[in-house]
């Protein structure tokens, strides 16, 4: 015996390690929210390119979109256009959308919009291999003087090439250096700059190139950022140019890389770039769904969200019986509630889920007074025991239809639920009933049909608990959980509450 506890209690523990291990990997790894009404926002960027058409003639519009690299995770992008075909290339470490047409004329519009999300992009990480080398440009005369004077201050107050950058962008940025002055050429706009921190970090062999960014703004028109960045052997480095700041803050979407401009038309003029951001929220589950069907995760396809819709509600009804089973097996095994049966309450339970509580009760208590008179009748009839049931069962579906005609003259609508009582529950339940009856009298009979009626009330309440049924539908390993739970109470043999007050005047005679 004590080698079959052990053993009981190393399957309980082996199945609660694997369902708290399957849930967590869950939670914490797919970022499945563990309520349903977690929220979550998600940004929506929409882009208008507007230009206007030589007459019938060939069109061939170039953007660049954001790479798959980024740090934010794409949702979804669409392509809005009218006569036009749409393809998508990689050039390089960007992703570029091509719309192209045979013929156009007149004012053109094209649309681009793109949903993404702030969680963490796998793919995107800072330590990516980069370039080692840069070539080193050949100057000559006063660029050269120049360039070389502003480096020595710069190796001389760096230690690597982070502080070495944000040293040069110091000193370029500094309006009494006249050696800066030259090499810009009085130009101060943030191209200029950009320019001569390349040909600093070119001369050091310094890898830098530039990176254009959107800033998450939302309900503002939206202007490329540009940011420079370096990779320093280990990770790559982003710098704003105009004040040195390291590392690329949170709100801001790298869009493509490199020196040309975000759009550009071929067979077209006076091309016109719109950009704006909004936020929207989400529900958290469904965000997670998108994340995992856009970044393909084989593991999520064996989540109960992968079914048919019409599925999935069946599951979410089926799932929720072992809740109502452990509940029935607390009650019977711990407080020492009597019931007809053992989990004829949790099927009567899942009746209310149509009729509610109240008219589930009397409905149930209805039919079953008149199913155990019926009962009684047949009993001095001495018909054996399957004819017997059948005629009950017989009766209890004519009960049933009669209710429902009559709740449905009445305006009662409620009664119409009643068809979805189980009818050979019913039927058995009376049965089971009648016995109890005539084996211990009305009064005990009466008191199981009471704890019955309990236990499928409290059934119907746990089971149909919002938040409980998404926890179990979204965390299916809670049935293993579940599980231990119920072999543990398998070799319960203490006391059971209603024996305690049975006993209790034994107790203090005592």
């Amino acid at each position: 015996m004590k080698g079959v506890k052990l053993h009981v209690r190393v399957l309980a523990l082996a199945l609660l390690i694997m369902g708290a291990a399957s849930t967590a990997w869950q939670i914490f790894v797919l970022n499945i929210p563990v309520s349903s009404e977690t929220t979550e926002p998600v940004w929506v960027i929409d882009t208008k390119l507007s230009f206007n058409a030589r007459d019938n003639s060939p069109v061939k519009v170039q953007m660049y979109l954001p790479p798959v690299w980024s740090k934010f995770i794409t949702l979804n992008e669409s392509f809005i256009s009218k006569n036009y075909g749409v393809n998508t290339d990689v050039v390089g470490d960007n992703r570029q959308a091509v719309w192209s047409a045979r013929r156009a004329e007149g004012s053109q519009q094209l649309f681009y919009r793109l949903m993404l999300t702030k969680r963490s992009n796998s793919s995107f990480s800072e330590s990516e291999p980069g370039p080692l080398f840069s070539e080193s440009p050949e100057l000559i005369g006063v660029e050269k003087v120049a360039v070389d004077a502003l480096l020595k201050p710069i190796r001389e107050h760096s230690a690597d090439i982070e502080t070495f950058i944000r040293e040069a962008i110091k000193l370029i940025n500094e309006p009494s250096n006249h050696n800066a002055r030259l090499l810009l050429g009085n130009d101060y706009t943030q191209d200029s700059k950009s320019r001569v921190l390349e040909l600093l970090l070119s001369s050091a062999h310094i890898p830098v190139e530039r990176v254009h960014t959107l800033r998450l703004v939302s309900s503002v028109a939206q202007i490329s950022e540009l940011w420079m960045r370096s990779y320093n052997g280990k990770r790559w480095l982003y710098f704003n140019p105009e004040t040195g700041a390291l590392g690329l803050p949170n709100d801001r979407v790298v869009w493509w890389t490199g020196d040309e401009p975000m759009a550009a038309v071929e067979g077209g003029r006076n091309l016109k770039i719109e950009v704006t951001a909004n936020q929207r929220i989400m529900s958290s589950i469904m965000l997670a769904q998108s994340v995992a069907e856009r970044k393909e995760n084989k593991l999520w396809a064996l989540s109960l969200y992968d079914l048919p819709l019409q599925s999935q509600q069946t599951f979410e009804i089926i799932l929720m019986i072992p809740i109502g089973v452990m509940l029935i097996l607390l009650l019977r095994n711990v407080i020492g509630l009597e019931t007809l049966g053992t989990f004829t309450p949790v099927l009567i339970g899942l009746a209310f889920r149509e009729t509610q509580v109240f008219w589930g009760v009397i409905l149930f208590t209805v039919i079953t007074a008149l199913g155990l008179s019926l009962r009684s009748y047949l009993e001095h009839l001495h018909l054996q025991l399957l004819s017997r049931l059948s005629v009950v069962l017989t009766f209890v579906v004519i009960v049933m239809a009669l209710i429902s005609v009559l709740g449905h003259r009445l305006g009662l609508d409620r009664g119409l639920s009643i068809a979805l009582f189980p009818m050979v529950i019913l039927t058995m339940s009376i049965e089971r009933m009648s016995i109890v009856w005539e084996e211990r009298g009305g009064v005990h009979a009466g008191k199981v049909g009471v704890g019955t009626l309990v236990a499928a009330t409290l059934s119907h309440l746990m089971m149909t608990y919002e938040p409980w049924s998404y926890f179990v539908f979204t965390f299916p390993g809670m049935l293993l959980v579940f599980m231990s739970f119920m072999l543990v109470l398998g070799h319960y043999r203490g006391y059971r509450l209603t024996e305690l007050f049975r006993f209790n005047a034994m107790i203090k005679g005592k």
